[in-house]
């Protein structure tokens, strides 16, 4: 591969006269090719549409106009950041790289006051993998004595600090300085791992600049998945097309460091409320490189309700926000050009989804209230130059996220806006202080009925007033057929991709259960 030329080497893929030595780059070319060319049709569809809604501005509506072009123009840049993320994607054969030396791993199990029977089974399983090499710690930040005793009576490693600052990055640091082994294995509390685990990726670092291999991840989940937490655009697409631009992040759990390199950046960041995504700009930017193995090895719960849910999702993003406001990886000088743009979408997809795209909520209940247009063209000229647009990014998506980006993976992240629009300001006031970091709760735990309406009435008041635009177009609007059906169409789409939060969030038990 002609790394250096970027352009001639896709010009090479483009013929199929480029030598393919990774990991099923050959047999997803044609897919990468159609993918990436139906990117390129997508990029002069969205130019086109959106030169086209300039020249038709009504600026007698310009506080309607701005906002709404401003939100075309977000979206548009999120997806040029979209289709650079995903446009290689570097894959690993399931049985990893045989390991010649016998590396030495500790592992590190951060434990705070979950129930003792799923810390139980993850220490257990944890000291079943099959490594001779190992030493099992557990890192016991709740000061639970009965975990002191599962320590016991597996005859494993315990830490339990005197004081409790910086979270989990401090609890893991407190271990890292205690012990020795030149490997780092975290595994969360509630992950039950594969015996396989190390023998599967320890492999990976005989490389020696190798600083971190992530895996994917495993949920026990419900049928149907209601909540999207499988994540599988996530772990399936985007971590490999990060892994193609030495920027696979670590996730948390089921990730393995090199000690040597935490030691060069002064251990796990404490600076956020997690130390994963900090933590690996910091060793990228120290050169160091990471490998996401897209396997697998560890089974965990995830949020089953609509409080756990809100609350991690709100969490990652301030973590994202706040490396996107004060340590902006555009003005780290040590990560390529393609690092920076890969850590660069996390802060900025955020910011797409929590401040510009409720104005897409309000733009048609506006229109149907007032039968007003921010544009002087037909609605229906509207419509069809945004059409293009909209079914080449639909297909774009659809095949450069390997057919994993269904809608309801979009409904699932549209449905967050209020807690990334939250996220956003949270951001902005820590920029020296953090906020105060929970752990997710590991078993379900719905709440009062009026804290789940409290989550979800941003939502509940959108989809009123768009039933209500509805309703009120239908009742006052009798010569614009065109503008009554498009505005109509719109709430729809709102409606469509909010209900499913709302229901989730105040009919729990039913909706599971009809999944």
């Amino acid at each position: 591969m002609n790394i250096s030329n970027p352009i001639a080497n896709w010009f090479d893929d483009l013929r199929g006269k480029r030598e393919y030595r990774r990991y099923r780059e050959k047999e997803q070319r044609k897919s990468r090719i159609v993918g990436q060319l139906l990117s390129l049709l997508n990029i002069i569809c969205a130019l086109y549409y959106l030169v086209w809604c300039l020249r038709h501005a009504s600026w007698q509506y310009w506080y309607v106009f701005i906002p709404f072009l401003l939100t075309e123009v977000a979206f548009f840049l999120l997806y040029l950041l979209w289709i650079n993320l995903l446009w290689y994607k570097r894959h690993h054969r399931p049985e990893g790289i045989e390991a010649k030396k016998p590396f030495t791993v500790d592992i590190f199990i951060p434990v705070c006051r979950e129930p003792l029977e799923i810390v139980r089974e993850t220490v257990t399983a944890a000291c079943a993998i099959d490594y001779p090499h190992k030493t099992v710690h557990i890192l016991d930040d709740g000061e639970d004595d009965g975990v002191k005793r599962l320590a016991e009576d597996l005859n494993i490693g315990y830490f339990r600090r005197p004081t409790h600052e910086n979270s989990k990055a401090g609890n893991l640091n407190y271990a890292f300085k205690r012990t020795s082994g030149e490997l780092i294995l975290a595994i969360d509390a509630d992950q039950v791992a594969d015996p396989t685990f190390i023998s599967s990726i320890v492999g990976y670092f005989e490389l020696p600049r190798i600083s971190l291999v992530q895996t994917a991840q495993r949920f026990k989940l419900p049928k149907g998945d209601p909540w999207g937490n499988s994540d599988e655009v996530f772990y399936r697409a985007m971590q490999s097309g990060k892994d193609h631009d030495n920027a696979a992040i670590s996730c948390g759990n089921g990730a393995m460091y090199r000690r040597r390199a935490l030691e060069e950046i002064g251990g796990f960041s404490e600076w956020n409320l997690v130390e994963d995504l900090h933590t690996s700009m910091n060793l990228h930017d120290r050169g160091w490189k990471s490998v996401y193995h897209d396997t697998p090895f560890t089974t965990g719960t995830a949020p089953a309700e609509s409080l756990s849910q809100l609350k991690q999702r709100w969490q990652w993003a301030v973590d994202s926000l706040r490396i996107f406001f004060w340590d902006n990886p555009l003005f780290r000088q040590e990560l390529s050009t393609q690092q920076k743009l890969q850590y660069l979408h996390f802060g900025y997809n955020y910011i797409a989804f929590g401040i510009f795209l409720p104005i897409f909520f309000l733009i048609p209940i506006w229109a149907l209230l007032t039968h007003q247009f921010m544009l002087t063209a037909s609605v229906l000229a509207y419509a069809l130059a945004r059409l293009p647009y909209a079914l080449a990014y639909i297909l774009t998506n659809k095949l450069m996220t390997d057919r994993t980006h269904k809608f309801k993976a979009f409904q699932a992240q549209a449905s967050l806006f209020a807690a990334y629009f939250s996220a956003v300001f949270a951001a902005l006031r820590a920029r020296t202080t953090i906020p105060a970091y929970t752990v997710t709760p590991k078993v379900t735990f719905l709440g009062s009925f009026p804290d789940r309406l409290y989550r979800c009435l941003p939502h509940l008041i959108i989809i009123l007033l768009s039933f209500f635009a509805m309703y009120r177009g239908l009742t006052t609007i009798h010569d614009d057929f065109w503008f009554l059906v498009i505005n109509i169409l719109w709430c729809s789409w709102t409606i469509v991709l909010l209900w499913r939060f709302v229901a989730l969030s105040l009919f729990h038990r039913w909706i599971v259960k009809w999944h």
